[in-house]
């Protein structure tokens, strides 16, 4: 969902700082985004394609697909029960070890509630 719409049709993520919004044309969200805080690389929610606003060009880069894949990632049934029972860790570019598949929730400006309502549905 566009972060500024609030509509879900046509949305990009904004790989720098991962906000979401809407079109790449002239005008569009994405496209003043682009502009106003210098961010240029942006992935469409849906086809996965990257593209560099405000110039609006398709980027094709092997160094990207980890992004695209880790998008809408599939796994196996092999892998998912080999990692429940490996439970491998990985180390994050922060340096603190992490479990796949467990993600914590960050409390950015008062979000508390959020992760509280997240936990109890989970």
């Amino acid at each position: 969902v566009c972060s500024v719409s609030l509509r879900n049709i046509n949305v990009y993520a904004c790989l720098v700082c991962g906000t979401y919004f809407q079109g790449r044309g002239k005008g569009t969200h994405a496209y003043l985004h682009s502009l106003e805080v210098d961010h240029h690389m942006y992935i469409n929610l849906v086809t996965k394609k990257i593209y560099c606003l405000p110039d609006n060009y398709q980027v094709h880069e092997t160094s990207l697909e980890d992004i695209t894949y880790n998008l809408c990632p599939t796994f196996r049934k092999m892998d998912i029960k080999r990692f429940d029972k490996e439970g491998e860790y990985y180390h994050a570019l922060d340096g603190t070890d992490y479990l796949i598949g467990f993600m914590g929730l960050n409390n950015i400006k008062h979000t508390e509630w959020f992760n509280v309502s997240a936990q109890v549905l989970a």
